[in-house]
């Protein structure tokens, strides 16, 4: 009698079976990771989830916004402050960059180990506070100091995020959430201009009547909402239980529990957690400076340039994103041991010689053609590592481990990446001439890396009980 049944919930366990989470397994711990890791969110419906999902991607939004405006406000900036182009470039660039990445992993052991409603509102509050506050700068002392505000607040929203969509959604689940808020970032590289630019145009017609400059009300406008949605997310958010993690005595979530996890898993950490920033020395590169190539050689403006590239990578990203979440699922379904890390392999293989070969010529319909292919191959790290990052590290460590991932894009892509292609364009073709040769031979250098990586990889994953 017994027989049916079990070939029943045989069969159900065969049908639901999908991006399966694996953990490692702790001997001297009681609790099962893994097995509890399989099992769907206690108390959260479908609905709930995604209307979580929804207010993060909001959130995100905002961050975006906050971050990008000064891009827009630099000349008024300057100009009111006494400000110079290396002043500016700090607060635009590398310096964010930096201080969002390394709060980043400090910030993320907060995520890993208290409540994440507390955590996400407090950061929410800080950084929409910090771009307030910006409005009445009077040097860049203090502005400096109020964007690392911003930087550190932001720097809880990404690791909060995707702890907390791997806790609201079944391991089935969870690759259509991901790509989603990941696509936000795709679509907000462009997009936050023009919310940007809407934000100013609302300043300029409101400045005369508050008695503040246009620039310090754009920073008031776009401030606010970050205020309203932290209210929202702290009394609307579903927010699930994490019992593994909080029955876990403290030495088992500290940092040192998390170096030791990592020296463990070095040959398998290493690789997952370089694959983006890899990726990242050569696209954000070209990205930055793709408008450059398209202003010197082709005669445009700079508006005309980035709208294009605008209409033409957002879209490629956007779909890239969708598209290997899909491709990482039917892998996995063949092969639920590395199918995940599967995907990986053609998108490595492609994207860096797509760039290239765009950029090898002169005509302006193949430069773009290789931009938009490299693009919607590139999209694959950007979605894929979150995902993998879930399936395969302890629970109680993955918000810490979301910020390393960052921290690395921000030092290999941001720090290195812009500055090495004027480097190696300078060598081979004169000071302010080969920006094209210089994005050309980062990628090809790139390239082989990547694709040993991703090998790496996917080899030393091991077996989900070996996890």
């Amino acid at each position: 009698m017994a027989a049916p049944a079990d070939a029943r919930i045989q069969k159900s366990n065969k049908h639901n079976m999908s991006w399966r989470a694996v953990v490692p397994r702790n001997p001297i711990n009681t609790i099962n990771e893994q097995d509890a890791a399989i099992l769907p969110p206690a108390g959260v419906s479908n609905r709930q989830a995604w209307y979580t999902v929804w207010l993060l991607a909001a959130l995100y939004v905002v961050s975006w916004l906050d971050r990008g405006i000064l891009a827009l406000l630099a000349q008024p900036l300057a100009a009111s402050l006494g400000l110079d182009d290396r002043q500016l470039a700090l607060l635009l660039g590398l310096g964010f960059a930096l201080v969002y990445a390394i709060g980043g992993v400090a910030l993320g052991h907060f995520v890993d180990t208290r409540n994440r409603r507390t955590v996400v509102t407090i950061g929410v509050i800080i950084w929409s506070l910090a771009t307030i506050l910006s409005a009445f700068s009077t040097n860049f002392e203090m502005i400096f100091l109020l964007r690392c505000g911003v930087a550190l607040g932001e720097a809880v929203l990404m690791p909060a995020a995707i702890s907390l969509i791997a806790d609201l959604f079944k391991p089935a689940q969870r690759g259509l959430p991901v790509a989603f808020f990941t696509s936000i970032g795709s679509f907000m590289t462009i997009g936050a201009y023009a919310l940007g630019a809407a934000a100013i145009g609302l300043a300029e017609a409101v400045s005369s009547d508050i008695g503040l400059t246009t620039w310090r009300t754009t920073l008031i406008i776009v401030g606010l909402p970050g205020l309203l949605l932290a209210l929202i997310f702290a009394f609307t958010a579903k927010i699930p239980t994490r019992s593994i993690s909080e029955a876990l005595p403290a030495a088992e979530v500290s940092m040192a529990a998390l170096i030791q996890y990592l020296k463990k898993r070095m040959r398998f950490m290493g690789p997952l957690l370089s694959l983006t920033g890899i990726n990242c020395i050569y696209s954000l590169a070209i990205i930055i400076w793709l408008p450059t190539v398209l202003i010197r050689e082709h005669g445009m403006n700079a508006s005309e340039a980035g709208y294009l590239l605008g209409l033409v990578g957002v879209p490629a990203a956007l779909v890239g994103n969708f598209f290997w979440q899909w491709r990482g699922l039917r892998l996995y379904h063949r092969d639920p041991e590395k199918g995940i890390l599967r995907t990986f392999v053609l998108p490595s293989l492609c994207a860096a010689p797509c760039y290239a070969a765009g950029l090898l010529s002169d005509r302006i319909v193949l430069q773009l053609s290789g931009f938009a292919v490299g693009m919607f191959m590139g999209s694959a790290f950007n979605v894929m590592t979150p995902i993998a990052i879930q399936s395969y590290t302890p629970t109680r460590m993955r918000a810490r481990i979301v910020s390393l991932n960052f921290l690395i894009i921000s030092v290999l892509g941001y720090g290195l990446g812009p500055l090495a292609a004027v480097e190696i364009g300078t060598w081979v073709a004169g000071e302010g001439q080969g920006i094209r040769t210089g994005l050309i031979t980062l990628s090809l250098i790139s390239w082989p890396l990547l694709v040993i990586t991703t090998l790496a990889m996917v080899r030393n994953a091991g077996k989900p009980n070996e996890l």
